[in-house]
């Protein structure tokens, strides 16, 4: 193999890997966006913005949440949910979904006409 496909074969796996990376960050970010919308980061007192990892009190809290992450994931894993409560999850989810959205409508409403 020339040292021209080779460059060309690596660049393409360096590529691959930069877009997986992205994927999984925007993953990451939406799955953070999820909790902040479940109101859970509110129930554990945790503040966007605080450093989860560097704050001493913000990587309590995170541990805390963690842990009910985990707690939760057992419990519905050793229940396995029925095809009901898996309906009953999506129409909430729906319906915070669109209460989220209208909030922010209402907010950007009341911002442009305060301007």
């Amino acid at each position: 193999m020339t040292k021209k496909k080779i460059s060309f074969y690596t660049s393409k796996k360096i590529s691959a890997s930069t877009s997986q990376r992205k994927a999984e960050t925007r993953t990451k970010i939406q799955l953070g966006g999820l909790l902040l919308k479940s109101g859970l980061a509110e129930v554990f007192s945790i503040t966007p913005g605080v450093d989860l990892q560097l704050d001493e009190e913000g990587r309590e809290k995170a541990t805390i949440l963690l842990g009910a992450l985990i707690d939760m994931r057992q419990n519905i894993v050793l229940t396995h949910p029925k095809t009901s409560q898996k309906v009953e999850w999506a129409i909430l989810g729906k319906s915070t979904f669109i209460t989220h959205f209208l909030n922010m409508k209402q907010k950007e409403k009341e911002r442009i006409s305060e301007l």
